[in-house]
């Protein structure tokens, strides 16, 4: 078993942008060796579980991938053709989304200028995000988790 220091991130890290830039998802499978005795129930602000933020053994990073359906592209370019600007909302990261997006002819490799953002940036560009019911920001409807 090897620690985890900055150099090992590093090359975890660029081995899964480099997956990313195959348009891959990568998930990470990793283990704990528990005691019994551990806190169970503690979780911080984001919902994670305080036992799952450190001593992990890190045993495999896979990239995974959803097949393009082969109409795609030619459905992004008669869409273009007709005057409709195409736009694709994804859950992926920035670098895949990229990928993805060259992948099916949305954007040419390359292409800098195309806009890409994550979650939280689209929500701070069109002003967050407003409860279905009242429409406010804040409130004390029942939301869906």
């Amino acid at each position: 078993m090897v620690s985890l220091d900055s150099s090992l991130k590093k090359q975890v890290e660029a081995g899964i942008e480099e997956m990313a830039n195959q348009a891959l998802r990568t998930i990470c499978i990793a283990y704990k060796d528990l005691s019994g005795s551990e806190d169970t129930h503690t979780k911080d602000n984001l919902g994670v579980y305080e036992l799952e933020k450190s001593g992990l053994t890190l045993v495999a990073i896979l990239g995974i991938k959803d097949i393009l359906r082969q109409e795609v592209p030619e459905a992004i370019a008669t869409c273009r053709g007709a005057g409709i600007k195409v736009r694709m909302v994804t859950g992926d990261n920035k670098i895949t989304a990229r990928a993805i997006a060259i992948e099916c002819g949305l954007i040419l490799p390359g292409d800098d200028k195309s806009i890409i953002m994550e979650g939280p940036e689209f929500i701070a560009k069109v002003g967050g995000v407003v409860c279905k019911v009242c429409r406010t920001q804040i409130c004390d409807c029942p939301r869906d988790s």
